[in-house]
């Protein structure tokens, strides 16, 4: 079921970080966030690590740094964490300062899915529970990210007494986005490590929309309605979706650019 929300959504931008031109990467990512502010984007999101894989893309956090930093206003983003692939410590450390210098603008897109093939490490993921493995890491960072001497034990990860610094603003977890998944795998996070904030769609297909809708109403019910959706699609495709967002019920429309968005390309976003 999908509920329209009476409101223009909001544009974002998503990119692959791979500078074109003559710009360094630092030099273009500089640019294309200033750009993003300026034109009164809502937020700048980082790729997934599928993306990252795909386009044989720049670590996505430290990229990011230089959009936080270049930045005031816009809400920031990684759009796709599969937490298996990491150290629920190291990788709490790293968030916690990439919102530190944010000023508390960082959100945390996590994927559910198991990782793709070359990014699996049998010495690492568990094949025969991987979404218990993800879930685990990921209440084990709001662990550290939210008690001063953290505790927490689980089937994958455990510890006590933990001193994790630093932690985001405010010892909060950051606002949290599921990419979409199943109605089982929505319930047993949510049993984990509570309601997400957001619901992220990565389709072009407005089908998709609706059907992850679904998903999200069969699990919590009227609660699904608390819940901010979404929706990121390829850079051609955005004039369309956005359009179709409102009935859809999409609070946010985000453009998937390939590249490094030039200044030019970000203001005819919003024309």
């Amino acid at each position: 079921m999908t509920v329209a929300t009476g409101m223009s959504p909001e544009v974002g931008l998503a990119c692959a970080l791979r500078p074109t031109g003559d710009l360094s990467l630092r030099d273009a990512l500089h640019q294309a966030a200033r750009a993003a502010q300026d034109s009164a984007l809502a937020s700048w999101w980082a790729p997934g690590d599928r993306e990252v894989l795909d386009g044989r893309s720049h670590d996505a956090t430290l990229a990011l740094h230089v959009v936080v930093t270049s930045t005031t206003t816009l809400r920031v983003g990684l759009s796709g964490d599969i937490p298996s692939l990491y150290s629920a410590p190291v990788r709490a450390k790293q968030i916690a300062t990439l919102d530190w210098f944010s000023g508390g603008r960082l959100e945390h897109g996590i994927d559910l899915a198991p990782p793709p093939a070359p990014l699996a490490d049998p010495l690492r993921q568990d094949p025969e529970d991987h979404l218990g493995q993800a879930i685990d890491q990921t209440a084990a960072m709001h662990a550290l990210w939210t008690q001063s001497r953290a505790g927490y034990s689980g089937p994958f990860v455990s510890f006590e007494g933990a001193i994790a610094l630093p932690k985001p603003i405010g010892d909060r977890i950051p606002v949290t986005h599921l990419r979409a998944t199943s109605a089982d795998s929505l319930a047993r996070y949510r049993g984990a490590c509570a309601t997400p904030a957001g619901w992220m769609v990565w389709s072009p297909r407005a089908d998709d929309v609706k059907r992850s809708a679904d998903v999200l109403t069969d699990v919590l019910g009227d609660a699904a309605h608390a819940v901010r959706r979404t929706w990121v699609v390829p850079a051609d495709a955005h004039p369309a979706a956005l359009d179709a967002a409102q009935q859809l019920g999409v609070d946010e429309v985000v453009a998937f650019f390939d590249h490094i968005p030039t200044p030019d390309q970000i203001t005819a976003m919003v024309k």
